[in-house]
């Protein structure tokens, strides 16, 4: 056990024969290097005892003595200095934001959410913490007013907490606390869309798509063919598209997962188009100014949408018309799922709307004497069944 007598520090005894000697420990724990000292020790085995009592402090997230100096602690190549108290503020800075920037695709995100969480939290330790402060903050947060001078919204609270329990979940992985009391505390949203782009609207909104709207009018014909998202759409480069066997192959996918998806005659007559004359590497959509895939682009959907009539539509609702076309073609879960690239049966659920018609065609089934119709035409065989 690493427990040893040290001099005393003070200014006032440097230089000089001191009888002041304190028990100083360190040890190391999951990588993490801790030590400090252990003034109220007067023998070794009472320092050894109390040593045994941090290690266990450790373990279960209690770690917090107010004698412990700083630390040091491993991230990839670099070493950075690490508070041996865990407060929030040190673990979030040192710790957790480098950790999202290298691991997660939205790190920006919690770069700008990560003062509002140190400002409430930081000088606190992991232990600290529990579900009722966890619940307070949730309420601060929902009755507070943005920037634009508005109440923040359910959804936005929500991400704010979902980052405190990202932060409590890599601290507990790091031996740094013991529980996550952010766990069941998010609002229950009612966030689920059932718009999607009706036959009649399409050729409304390809008529528009001219001018400085242009650049739009591929991208609306392949997103709506393919089901691809808006990030997986715009990083799509000419060494993705395959048009010896007319198929795209979608990487970057919010699963990791690559993802080959089959091209209809009218995706392909684009895609022709759009890779000629362009190297491997090129962008397909490329803003012709800076030679950079196009960003965004929902306010010129926006302004076309309100130009050919369309109310309530989304961009991503072009995605969810792709599942709901294929489910209303009577493709089954499986292949809808594969194409759309989810992994979650719920999920794809989500984006296969049932149309009115099928949802007609279910109701109509339903009805006794021979008059059920199925959604293919057939009319059921109800002579077997009975009245109760």
């Amino acid at each position: 056990m690493s427990v040893y007598l040290r001099p005393c520090s003070k200014s006032e005894c440097k230089g000089k024969k001191c009888r002041h000697k304190h028990f100083h420990y360190r040890f190391r724990i999951r990588g993490i290097r801790y030590r400090g000292a252990i003034p109220e020790a007067r023998t070794m085995w009472k320092a050894e005892q109390a040593v045994v009592r941090l290690k266990q402090d450790v373990y279960e997230g209690r770690y917090g003595d107010s004698t412990a100096r700083p630390s040091a602690i491993s991230i990839g190549s670099e070493r950075k200095e690490l508070v041996g108290s865990c407060s929030i503020r040190d673990f979030v800075k040192m710790v957790f934001l480098p950790w999202a920037k290298t691991n997660l695709r939205s790190w920006e995100n919690y770069h700008y959410m990560a003062p509002v969480v140190v400002k409430r939290f930081g000088k606190l330790n992991f232990g600290d913490i529990d579900t009722q402060m966890v619940d307070a903050f949730k309420a601060d947060l929902r009755n507070s007013i943005t920037k634009r001078g508005t109440r923040r919204s359910e959804a936005d609270t929500n991400h704010f907490i979902e980052m405190l329990s990202r932060v409590f979940t890599l601290a507990t992985e790091y031996g740094k606390a013991h529980h996550n009391p952010c766990k069941g505390r998010l609002f229950k949203l009612d966030n689920q869309r059932y718009r999607y782009l009706l036959p009649e609207e399409e050729p409304r909104l390809l008529e528009v798509l001219t001018g400085r709207r242009a650049h739009l009018r591929p991208q609306v014909i392949v997103s709506i063919g393919t089901g691809l998202r808006k990030r997986e759409l715009l990083n799509l480069r000419r060494e993705h598209i395959d048009l010896s066997r007319d198929l795209i192959v979608v990487t970057r996918t919010k699963s990791r997962r690559n993802r080959e998806v089959p091209m209809n005659d009218q995706v392909r007559e684009v895609m022709v188009e759009l890779c000629k004359g362009k190297g491997p590497w090129d962008y397909l959509f490329a803003n012709p100014r800076t030679g950079k895939p196009f960003t965004d682009g929902k306010h010129a959907f926006t302004s076309a949408c309100r130009e050919a009539g369309i109310k309530g539509l989304w961009w991503h609702d072009l995605r969810a018309t792709f599942g709901t076309r294929l489910g209303e073609a009577g493709f089954s879960l499986k292949y809808i799922m594969e194409l759309m690239g989810h992994t979650d049966p719920q999920t794809c659920l989500r984006y296969v709307r049932a149309t009115d018609a099928v949802k007609r065609a279910a109701v109509q089934s339903a009805m006794l004497g021979g008059h059920g119709v199925s959604p293919a035409g057939h009319k059921m065989d109800t002579r077997n069944l009975r009245a109760v």
